[in-house]
């Protein structure tokens, strides 16, 4: 079963890795509106890398899970915030019609010397930026309408303005009280807590210190900034204003 576009309750916001994402998952847990589910698609992306066979092994298990989640968001509305390199080899054009998107962007200057602290052997496809910008194509060129565009340093600036544009992209009401949350984990959290301790001690969002000395990066690492440069730069001309 497919739902159309126009009576989705199924909404996505696909991030690069260390964009404040989790943080963002946790206000929607908040706003008690949403099944809130975190990165379902991560294993399938590993397992499609294996081999020819994997791959469609993969297929299916995404295929599997997107359904169950269209399933669900009949009973209730679904929010799901995953990295767009983990979905868009597998979504389909029905699968991207069937839901509604919204896009998390953060400067490779500021996220990638993050994901180095966090793992400094970190493939360069894993930071995301390629897989989400071709994405955000593909949603652009079929639904013919500019998906919803945060930009994290935007979003930690001004949390109510461009949560509530947020909300207003997707038809509902920002609640009140959604930018204060209670410190904790959570259950899609297990086995990968430590990625995500600023998100767990959190209760709001903070603006915290940006500045990455770039001069004490490997010089790996800086290449692989410089190079996903223009992919950032190309999601942040389609900013959605606060």
């Amino acid at each position: 079963m497919t739902l159309s576009a126009t009576s989705t309750s199924l909404h996505f916001i696909w991030c690069v890795p260390r964009s404040r994402s989790t943080s963002f998952e946790k206000m929607m847990a908040n706003s008690r509106q949403f099944n809130v589910v975190g990165e379902p698609f991560i294993d399938f992306y590993k397992q499609g890398l294996l081999s020819s066979d994997s791959f469609l092994k993969a297929q299916k298990n995404f295929n599997d899970t997107f359904e169950s989640l269209s399933h669900s968001s009949l009973r209730q509305a679904v929010f799901v915030k995953d990295m767009g390199y983990h979905a868009a080899e597998f979504i389909s054009d029905s699968q991207i019609l069937s839901a509604k998107h919204a896009f998390l962007i953060r400067n490779p200057k500021l996220s990638i010397p993050s994901l180095y602290k966090m793992r400094n052997d970190f493939h360069e496809n894993e930071t995301g930026f390629e897989g989400q910008y071709k994405l955000f194509k593909r949603i652009l060129a079929l639904t013919k309408k500019k998906p919803f565009v945060v930009d994290a340093e935007i979003l930690i600036k001004s949390p109510k303005n461009t949560v509530k544009s947020y909300f207003d992209s997707i038809a509902y009401r920002m609640p009140d009280d959604i930018l204060d949350w209670q410190p904790g984990s959570r259950e899609d959290w297990q086995g990968r807590e430590s990625w995500h301790i600023d998100a767990i001690n959190s209760s709001g969002f903070i603006d915290g210190k940006t500045e990455v000395n770039l001069e004490e990066m490997p010089s790996r690492v800086t290449k692989i900034i410089l190079k996903n440069m223009p992919y950032y730069n190309l999601m942040r001309e389609n900013v959605s204003s606060p």
